[in-house]
């Protein structure tokens, strides 16, 4: 017994050295490691900035507000998007042109002088979209909106021929008839009191878009379905709460906060509603199809006289798709998402500021409806609709549109990718930055626009225009990534917009200046709080 105790003895006192000598090893290697990962850590970073350093040394010659190491100016952001629009304001207030903001690692300069603008949107040093598009690439994939320029000129010369002035003219008996549908709906709201507007316009431009560009009967506006709209609103909510909070721009952050949780719920929501639009359109043309072959008769597609609507967008990237292969199936998909969301979303928005200018200017919503008298007289909306030949006659509503679109641009801003060092006026724009044109800047500069909170139509008379630089108003962007839909945007307005006024009076309780309404960007710039009407029956 003894002997065995002395043996575990033994044991135990040649036990501890060794288990002190591996502890000492292994603390060694793990601190062998952490420094390793440490300089290794340190040396990524400093290469990161040395490369970076003449992007850094170009900035510093720029003036803009204070910041803070590695978040740069995105302490400004902190808030909701109203928040965030307001403090760009201030900034364009506070710092003249060209200024500089970071984002986080990225640099932002910011312009509003229309010759330095009418340079930048006309150079192919700056017409690669700017790296903060990539947060709309999980839902709109390289659509024409956010695709890099070498697959953008291949799409936009694709499509380009379905935005052709024929084409569009034979979408305003869509225009017309959905519009009529829409004032019909609004009759539940006569006489009582001030209401949502976008409920009503946004259900009329969804099956406008599907309709036309689809050409696919959805039913929006029949069956009350506005969950497409909904989730279309709050994904760009959460994109433009990326683009301005810097912490949210990396994917690893953010799709393990709310925001990217909840974004993957609207894009499962999203991409579903796109799926079926292009799930019925295939089904219409295998039943087209299967009539022509059980018929014999092919006039459909030989017959010239007839509608050109009915070989537009929709129908255009199928036959690439099918036919001749130069779309893939994710990229009809993405070119519909696009499609989509650009065809309804902006229209609605600007429907609802131009009825509030109507409502809120009694004097303009008379000229625009004596206007609508001289075309139709007596007629009512169901006897007498808007046709294409109406709307060249409508002068003075396409002022009050203009004229909307300037205080309340479609964008606050948009921005260009600067792939080369290029030089604009007095100052370089440095390769790797990222160019803002400053629209709301613009558009209400006192500079450019006297008495700029004052609503005048007339300032978009032809002698009116040709006082001013052609880049101080750009409700379409400008340049060759413009938006491609602006004349289908501008048709659609005005055959909306006269519907409404030739049935309604449009009426607002409490009137607010202009220079008063608060403003929120879901990407889209609008009111931040919902634009409320009354409507009252012409007689």
């Amino acid at each position: 017994m003894q002997l065995c105790e002395a043996s575990r003895l033994v044991m135990n006192t040649d036990d501890k050295p060794k288990d002190s000598t591996q502890t000492m090893a292994d603390l060694t290697v793990g601190c062998f490691i952490a420094e390793a990962l440490f300089i290794t850590g340190l040396i990524c970073i400093l290469t990161y900035h040395l490369r970076r350093l003449k992007l850094y040394i170009k900035a510093s010659k720029f003036r803009g507000p204070p910041t803070i190491p590695i978040i740069g100016n995105a302490h400004h952001f902190i808030g909701n998007n109203g928040e965030i629009v307001q403090k760009l304001i201030d900034l364009s207030d506070s710092y003249p042109s060209p200024y500089r903001i970071w984002l986080g690692p990225e640099l932002l300069i910011m312009v509003s002088h229309p010759e330095d603008v009418k340079k930048i949107v006309g150079s192919d040093k700056t017409i690669e979209k700017s790296p903060l598009y990539r947060f709309f690439r999980p839902w709109l994939g390289n659509g024409l909106f956010t695709a890099p320029t070498a697959i953008w000129r291949i799409h936009r010369k694709l499509i380009g021929p379905t935005f052709n002035l024929k084409i569009l003219e034979s979408f305003v008996s869509v225009f017309a008839a959905q519009s009529s549908i829409m004032v019909k709906k609004m009759e539940t709201e006569l006489n009582g009191g001030e209401f949502v507007i976008f409920k009503y316009v946004s259900l009329c431009a969804m099956d406008i878009i599907c309709e036309t560009a689809m050409g696919v009967s959805m039913g929006a506006q029949s069956n009350n379905s506005g969950d497409y709209i909904e989730t279309v609103e709050k994904t760009f909510a959460i994109i433009y709460q990326r683009v301005f909070k810097a912490w949210l721009q990396y994917d690893a952050i953010f799709y393990r906060t709310r925001l990217g949780r909840e974004q993957k719920k609207c894009l499962n929501v999203l991409h579903d509603f796109t799926n079926n639009v292009i799930r019925r359109k295939k089904e219409a043309l295998l039943r087209k199809r299967d009539n022509r072959d059980a018929t014999t008769d092919h006039k459909y597609d030989e017959d010239d006289s007839l509608p050109p609507r009915r070989k537009a967008y929709l129908d255009l990237l199928m036959e690439l798709t099918d036919n001749q292969m130069k779309f893939t199936d994710q990229e009809l998909r993405e070119e519909v998402d696009t499609m989509i969301v650009a065809g309804h979303d902006t229209t609605s928005n600007m429907i609802c500021s131009v009825l509030l200018m109507l409502a809120s200017h009694p004097d303009v919503q008379e000229k625009a409806y004596r206007e609508l008298e001289e075309i139709y007289g007596s007629s009512k909306v169901e006897e007498r609709c808007v046709t294409h030949e109406d709307l060249s006659r409508m002068g003075y509503l396409e002022r009050v549109i203009k004229e909307t679109m300037r205080v309340f641009p479609i964008a606050a801003t948009v921005s260009r990718a600067v792939t080369e060092d290029f030089d604009v006026g007095e100052y370089t724009l440095p390769k790797g930055s990222i160019v803002g044109i400053d629209i709301i800047k613009m558009h209400r500069s006192e500079e450019f626009w006297p008495d700029p909170f004052v609503f005048d139509p007339d300032r978009f008379l032809p002698q009116e225009i040709a006082k001013r630089h052609s880049c101080v108003y750009l409700p379409f962007s400008a340049g060759p990534r413009n938006c491609i839909g602006s004349r289908f945007a501008m048709m659609e307005m005005k055959t909306v917009l006269a519907t409404i006024l030739r049935r309604y009076i449009i009426k607002k309780d409490k009137i607010t200046p202009i220079a008063d309404i608060k403003l929120k960007s879901d990407v889209i710039l609008k009111a931040a709080d919902p634009i409320k009407l009354r409507i009252k029956e012409r007689t």
